[in-house]
């Protein structure tokens, strides 16, 4: 029924409690030096394992296997991504306090099958970098070296799942946010394509239909082969569609890569050691029968650029401004950004300054804006096309940029 994985506990073999308990008694040991948790439900955590082991003793196997296949599996939340109960906040300072008032849908696919939230997971503000930290939470740190960062925005998730503190999570990615904390801590994370997960429930949100198409909600996890089986948990009636119990055979899939993305002045230069472990991984594939080569995609030293031109087309942009309490407030960026030189604004840097480069009208030209959009489709029908190759299979990119 459900791809190849490691996630779901041997009926009968493991007590939930027991699984549950372990996974918190990480928690509380790496927290205080990582600080990735913005607040746990351990107790109600418990009792849940407690009712899912009385099941499970009461319940013939192949029935839980089919209606709960991962009962009593602790997992962990991006705060961003909605837990009835849980703070939903956004690290912004005006929302302390709110809270979800239902699970995000990914989340709730996962209830459904039997999985049991410990806690939500730290972001930074309005998941608006490729760190995470906020006023509320403060920052997390990486689990091999806290003098480095988890990476953003599912850097909470990324830091507990590193850290062997959870099992997996659930985050969120526009830009990196899932993929950038995968890379960072060493685990794995999968960025869906648009739609395959519903983004139901998330904070911050757009009524521009193509944000839609920017926000993906998706899985994380400690080891790969679990990817498959909570894609398809999380999708729920989208599942069937992405047919994940298809075999895949490497004779069809072809391999692209890139040391990098082409000279732009604002790239930072790729490590001698990144670019010799993707030379390995194309070595390794090439030595297993797949097809490899070197990618030739159009317009990508331009990667920054067109992605703000696509995010400067969204007529609804989520602004960490925003006060509940006082819709119509409206603070000057250039007041803010000069309150964070000196520590004294409620809001982030990170966020400020994305709202600063937003406001500038003039950051692009509007000649320049629409070419970077045309450039970004064109990129955009070069992958798909590359994709869907009739006469190699299946593409899979593997393009290095820090």
């Amino acid at each position: 029924m459900f791809p190849c994985t490691s996630l779901p506990l041997f009926y009968r073999q493991l007590r939930s409690e027991d699984v549950v308990r372990a996974y918190i008694d990480r928690i509380r040991e790496v927290n205080p030096l990582i600080n990735a948790v913005v607040e746990e439900r351990f107790e109600a955590a418990i009792e849940e394992a407690r009712k899912a082991d009385v099941l499970i003793g009461e319940t013939q196997p192949l029935w839980l296997i089919k209606n709960y296949p991962l009962l009593g599996v602790p997992f962990t939340v991006k705060e961003s991504c909605g837990l009835r109960g849980a703070p939903i906040t956004g690290g912004s300072l005006a929302r302390k306090g709110v809270r979800a008032t239902v699970d995000g849908e990914a989340v709730a696919h996962l209830r459904a099958a039997g999985c049991i939230p410990l806690l939500v997971s730290n972001t930074p503000e309005y998941c608006l970098n490729w760190e995470s930290y906020n006023h509320l939470t403060g920052r997390t740190l990486n689990p091999y070296d806290s003098r480095r960062t988890a990476g953003g925005s599912s850097g909470g998730e990324g830091a507990l799942i590193g850290a062997g503190a959870s099992l997996f999570g659930v985050g969120s990615d526009v830009a990196g946010s899932i993929r950038v904390p995968a890379h960072f801590n060493g685990i794995f994370g999968h960025k869906p394509t648009a739609g395959a997960i519903s983004i139901h429930g998330h904070f911050p949100m757009s009524t521009d239909e193509k944000f839609a198409r920017l926000l993906t909600v998706g899985p994380m996890s400690r080891y790969a082969k679990d990817l498959p089986t909570l894609m398809h948990i999380m999708a729920g009636p989208n599942a069937s569609r992405l047919r994940l119990d298809e075999s895949v055979h490497t004779k069809d899939i072809r391999i692209l890569y890139a040391e990098d993305m082409g000279f732009n002045v604002g790239h930072l230069p790729v490590d001698d050691d990144i670019k010799m472990a993707l030379y390995r991984a194309v070595q390794y594939f090439k030595g297993h029968g797949l097809v490899t080569e070197r990618a030739e995609f159009e317009h990508m030293a331009d990667g920054m650029e067109l992605a703000f031109s696509v995010l400067q087309s969204l007529t609804d942009v989520p602004s960490i401004f925003h006060n509940p309490d006082n819709p119509k407030a409206n603070p000057s960026l250039l007041l803010e950004l000069a309150r964070c030189a000196v520590g004294l604004s409620q809001y982030s840097l990170a966020g400020v300054m994305f709202y600063v480069i937003l406001g500038l009208k003039n950051f692009f030209a509007t000649e320049r804006l629409e070419q970077y959009q045309q450039q970004a489709a064109a990129l955009r029908k070069q992958m798909i096309v590359s994709r869907m190759d009739r006469t190699h299979g299946p593409v899979s990119c593997v393009i290095r940029r820090l």
